[in-house]
């Protein structure tokens, strides 16, 4: 018993025709004529797109000879202000971690909850002020992202290492405020 097969409608790459060809049901094996037929189809389409991306810039490379120089200095200068505002946003998710490194457990966290755009002037600086406004309100809202606070000590601070005595007599005179 055959295999039933669909037709199916290929187009030509190069000229944009309809052509008819077998396409067994799936997992069965085309066979030397179906894989050099697939082949063929293949490399067809591989022109086709390499065509295709060479029209394409043959197209810009019209599209630009034609931009006065208006137009272009304009695109340029659109450049330099979205790499311009680019640099800003880094500089500030930079001056929020550093100035979040002190109260944050990871400053990253503070980075991620505030919009740098919220920072930044009209001329571009950091308004180191607001930031830290910002930092402490977000430590209000969130105070998990805080720094562990330091375990207390056992013995309450009343230890001191500095000018201990060293031996027992004067650890005695010590105690009973003789000396």
């Amino acid at each position: 018993m055959s295999e039933p097969s669909t037709e199916t409608p290929l187009a030509d790459a190069e000229t944009g025709e309809q052509d008819t060809a077998l396409e067994p049901e799936s997992g069965a094996p085309l066979g030397p004529a179906g894989e050099k037929a697939l082949d063929e189809w293949k490399r067809r389409a591989k022109e086709a797109e390499r065509a295709s991306r060479e029209q394409a810039k043959r197209l810009q490379a019209i599209e630009d000879r034609d931009k006065t120089e208006v137009q272009k200095a304009s695109e340029r200068a659109e450049s330099a202000e979205k790499r311009a505002a680019a640099m800003a946003q880094r500089t500030v998710r930079a001056e929020v971690r550093a100035l979040a490194a002190a109260t944050f457990a990871d400053p990253s966290d503070a980075a991620a909850f505030l919009d740098p755009s919220d920072f930044v002037d009209d001329d571009g600086d950091v308004d180191t002020k607001k930031v830290e406004k910002a930092l402490a309100e977000l430590l209000k809202r969130k105070p998990h992202l805080a720094k562990e606070q330091a375990p207390p000590s056992f013995d309450g601070g009343a230890r001191t290492t500095a000018g201990a005595p060293t031996d027992m007599n004067a650890l005695i005179r010590q105690k009973a405020g003789l000396g």
